[in-house]
């Protein structure tokens, strides 16, 4: 079969896939199915937010001191590869079913998080709520974007916004209860009641549209190829980028070995995508669109390196370097997250209003490579208050860049990829995460060894430095130590922070630079424009 019958086939497919979807509903059915999709974000962003208080005490409880950080990037990793299997699962059967089912299988792994016992249980349990918030993140804007049009999405995708901001509010404090007065695994065993109650809302009030294809047609339609070939290269690649240089050495045959399958399997799924699939998991000719449509979607995964790194390391920072309660550090957080709710809001209302994004997003790159590079003034005994003004400064920033950056890549696009654009959108966002949080761990442990190596032996003994290199991520009992010992140990543990911090500066100021030459088009989508 010639490459034109398979676009041409492919095409056909797409425009069938994303009218059989659009259901723009009055104002009354529009709110009930606009809360359920907030409500549902906004329990994915407390499982998300709640996990990144309890990482020292899972660790401690597991016995998970040098793997603990993968609890984070299971999670992601499996976030990144469903994200957009499960776009594709709403194009093919159901909006409203996948988004059921993705609810389901986050509350039955919520509750297998309780019951875990080893850190590879945990690890696993936590991948799977990862594919359930895939699903959440990715169908709560699709659904939103079925039943809205493009002029009002501004204000909509604002709120939801706002409740994934509440819920990253609302998942520490109730993460820290649980620990200071239980234990974390309360913390799952309330999400699973909870999930499940929000999963009747969705049967109930969702509406349910398909295409009208056959099973067969349905599933001769999923991109097979593609999703094997993108989850092998991520696992591939992440393992040894999380562990190089601290669980095993760069130049091992392990790590070259695990980075060139890595490679060489992602060098296939480009090929798949774009010369095999009908409905590929990622069309790579939505980088061929325009200039600004390409340039917005890298903003994503580059942005999504900072914020997921944010989400994981400023509570590193407030319960381990200043040694603060998780309550204390979620009580700091507030000040990134209601910030980033407030601007959220803003920015949907100014876009709706103005039928631009432009300026909107401008103003959120400002301000938050502003409170990237102040990033440099946190130490080990800055005050409360500079603090809390570079956390407020973040928030406010990252509010004006996530949803308008939405809004901005589907002016940019077909109306028929909505449900791509996002989904796209979202994957590289989340792979921005999973490599952050490989990357992060590695920089931190790697540091951590380094400066226990070089300098270590002037305060431990050689036994205390082998013990002290399996607790990177633990939050350390500072009273066995001398007040010297205290200081050097959390003097290193500012230095791998402060390395963490370079590359998020680097990260946003990528992204202020290259958003210069986006152009602001208005708010219709590009084949609708006269």
């Amino acid at each position: 079969m010639s490459t034109t019958v398979v676009e041409r086939e492919a095409y056909n497919v797409r425009q069938l896939v994303a009218a059989s979807h659009e259901n723009i509903l009055t104002s009354k059915k529009l709110i009930i199915v606009f809360v359920s999709m907030s409500v549902a974000l906004m329990i994915s962003s407390i499982d998300l937010t709640g996990v990144t208080i309890a990482v020292p005490y899972m660790a401690k409880d597991l016995d998970a001191y040098s793997s603990i950080s993968w609890v984070g990037t299971s999670s992601l990793i499996s976030t990144t590869v469903f994200m957009v299997l499960f776009g594709r699962f709403s194009d093919i059967f159901s909006r409203k079913y996948t988004m059921i089912f993705a609810m389901v299988m986050l509350a039955f792994f919520d509750l297998a998080c309780a019951l875990a016992q080893t850190p590879t249980q945990l690890y696993v349990f936590r991948a799977l709520c990862g594919m359930g918030n895939g699903g959440i993140t990715t169908l709560s804007m699709v659904i939103v974007s079925d039943v809205v049009t493009l002029e009002q999405r501004g204000f909509y995708q604002g709120i939801l916004g706002a409740f994934f901001g509440i819920g990253s509010a609302i998942g520490p404090f109730i993460a820290s209860a649980y620990i200071n007065h239980s234990s974390w695994r309360k913390f799952y065993f309330t999400l699973f009641p909870i999930c499940l109650s929000s999963t009747l809302i969705l049967i109930k009030y969702v509406p349910y549209t398909r295409p009208q294809h056959s099973m067969k047609e349905k599933l001769l339609n999923l991109d097979y190829l593609g999703f094997f070939t993108s989850s092998v290269a991520i696992i591939f690649l992440l393992i040894p980028i999380s562990g190089g240089g601290s669980t095993f050495p760069w130049t091992s045959a392990f790590t070259i070995s695990m980075i060139v399958i890595g490679g060489v399997f992602f060098l296939i799924f480009l090929l798949v995508e774009h010369r095999v699939s009908k409905l590929p998991l990622i069309p790579l000719r939505l980088f061929n669109e325009s200039f600004s449509l390409t340039s917005i979607l890298l903003h994503n995964f580059f942005f999504g390196i900072c914020y997921y790194g944010i989400q994981y390391y400023y509570p590193y920072y407030f319960e381990v370097v200043r040694g603060y309660t998780p309550m204390e550090t979620s009580c700091f957080l507030l000040a990134f997250v209601l910030p980033q709710t407030l601007t959220s809001i803003c920015s949907g209302q100014l876009i709706s209003r103005t039928k631009h994004y432009g300026f909107v997003i401008w103003i959120g790159y400002t301000l938050w490579m502003i409170a990237m590079g102040l990033l440099s003034l946190w130490g080990l005994n800055t005050k409360k208050g500079v603090t809390i003004i570079i956390m407020v400064i973040n928030g406010l920033g990252s509010g004006f860049i996530f949803q308008p950056t939405l809004i901005a890549a589907q002016a940019h696009s077909l109306k028929r990829d909505r449900a791509t654009v996002i989904s796209t959108r979202n994957v590289l966002r989340t792979f921005g995460g999973s490599i952050s949080l490989a990357i992060s761990a590695t920089i931190l442990a790697n540091t951590f060894a380094e400066n226990l190596n070089a300098t270590g032996s002037k305060y431990f003994s050689k036994t205390e430095i082998e013990v002290l290199k399996t607790m990177i991520y633990t939050k350390p009992d500072l009273s066995k130590y001398t007040s010297t010992q205290a200081l050097y140990l959390k003097e290193i543990y500012m230095l791998g922070i402060k390395r963490i911090f370079y590359v998020w500066m680097a990260c946003m100021a990528y992204c202020f630079i290259t958003n210069m030459p986006i152009k602001d088009r208005g708010l219709q989508p590009i084949d609708e424009k006269k």
